[in-house]
């Protein structure tokens, strides 16, 4: 008989709506007071926990409820230098995803390979275009990963994700279904709350 194991519940310190723990992202107060973003839920300490949006983000600051949450002062922050924080290390951890592929040969790079690989129903689950990416290609790209509901997204620049794949310059990544395309997805869609990008 299997169990129904629900997700430990938190309060949003800027909108007040409970939500899964997993949903939101939890802060800790370093000793000098600094307020810190713990994404990867390992930092000891009390934690407070927000939405992962800039809204809440603003609302929390205003209503100085980090102060309440960890019952001490905490340095002032702003929301573009607390998102910005955020945001980095949410773009860390997309570019680690981008060397898991590479590690484990789960890739197609190079506007040509992946022109080839959309032409194909299901090759692909996400394509990352390179932000300098020369604007006929791009829109050939997004044309075709639109028609096949691909998540789409511009990040870094073409020399950026050519060493990140060890080659060189890459205009375009796509990545096959799977856990680590899920992965991705999901850490995109944070980065995109947080960062504003889309």
């Amino acid at each position: 008989m299997t169990q129904d194991r629900r997700q430990p519940q938190r309060t949003c310190l800027g909108c007040r709506e409970v939500k899964d723990q997993a949903r939101l992202i939890r802060f800790v107060r370093s000793p000098d007071g600094v307020i810190l973003a713990d994404l990867k839920g390992r930092l000891p300490g009390r934690g407070a926990y927000l939405c992962n949006t800039r809204d809440c983000l603003a609302a929390a600051l205003r209503r100085k409820q980090f102060d309440r949450a960890f019952q001490k002062a905490c340095q002032p922050a702003t929301v573009e230098q607390l998102a910005g924080k955020i945001a980095g290390e949410l773009l860390e951890h997309l570019v680690s995803l981008l060397g898991m592929a590479r590690k484990s040969a789960k890739f197609v790079a190079g506007s040509n390979a992946v022109l080839d690989a959309l032409n194909r129903k299901g090759a692909l689950s996400v394509v990352v275009l390179a932000r300098d990416i020369s604007p006929q290609i791009g829109e050939k790209v997004r044309r075709k990963a639109v028609l096949q509901k691909i998540v789409t997204t511009e990040l870094l620049d073409k020399a950026e994700l050519g060493r990140i794949l060890g080659r060189a310059e890459r205009s375009v990544v796509g990545l096959p279904d799977g856990k680590l395309a899920e992965a991705f997805q999901k850490e995109l869609l944070r980065y995109q709350d947080i960062s504003g990008e889309c």
